[in-house]
């Protein structure tokens, strides 16, 4: 039979037992209600009083040390995740891939992702709304990291700082030859902090009880020193930087900027 394949990228979030709930419940008792007619059929066709035994529900939760299985949200024993996960995946199986099979991945430096699959095109026309419950339920926990990653946010800085150093280079008569050569190393000093934002803050964060990770101290450190670096070669390109003499000499420098 034809499996018909759906995903969707899910809202960036910080992920934690009550999240995890929020998507349990969304699952098991939202689609089997946007299911129901076929669910019916299929129950009595087996003799079962309703769909519960053809369910499987399943959260794995991967760390550097273990992979840890539970049935059920409520299985968790913390709010938060003990350990600093890698990765964790939400199975939900309905009559196995027959029906529907979802499966919802989070990982720390990649989007959410939902991919489902069915043998049905009844079902296959449910897809889309399966997915808009998912990203209505994470989107009370979203973390607006999505911000940082948006690539128009992150040209922004790369644009309009050396725009203005440009500019105040402009109007403080810098040589103009001199200092279109030093936007080379400046952007390449942005294009680093910019970089290494989405880094900090990743699609996904997991909740654990430190909430200062221990892990992300050489990101910080890595964007402190860039910061700190771009601010003191801005300085050294606008305080130290010879002045253009005459109107002359300004024209000259142009010509070959």
């Amino acid at each position: 039979m034809e499996t018909f394949n759906y995903q969707r990228t899910l809202p960036s979030c910080t992920l934690h037992k009550a999240l995890l709930a929020e998507i349990e419940k969304r699952l098991r008792l939202g689609v089997p209600i946007l299911l129901q007619e076929g669910l019916r059929k299929i129950s009595l066709g087996l003799g079962l009083e309703d769909h519960k035994k053809l369910e499987h529900y399943m959260i794995i939760v991967e760390s550097k040390k273990e992979i840890l299985n539970f049935n059920c949200a409520k299985e968790l024993p913390l709010p938060y995740f003990e350990r600093h996960p890698k990765k964790v995946k939400v199975e939900y199986d309905l009559c196995a891939s027959k029906f529907i099979t979802v499966r919802i991945i989070f990982t720390l430096n990649d989007r959410p992702r939902v991919y489902m699959s069915t043998q049905s095109q009844q079902v296959e026309k449910i897809l889309p709304k399966v997915a808009d419950g998912l990203c209505a339920s994470i989107l009370a926990y979203g973390n607006r990291h999505k911000f940082l990653h948006s690539p128009v946010v992150q040209s922004l800085p790369l644009l309009t700082i050396p725009l203005m150093v440009m500019a105040y280079g402009f109007y403080s008569e810098i040589d103009v030859f001199l200092l279109y050569s030093s936007m080379g190393w400046l952007c390449l000093l942005l294009l680093g902090l910019v970089k290494s934002l989405p880094q900090l803050f990743p699609w996904v964060t997991f909740a654990t009880k430190r909430r200062f990770k221990l892990n992300r101290l050489p990101l910080l450190a890595r964007f402190s020193l860039l910061s700190v670096a771009i601010a003191c070669y801005i300085a050294l390109v606008l305080l130290t930087m010879p002045r253009a003499d005459n109107s002359d000499t300004i024209m000259l420098a142009s010509l070959f900027g």
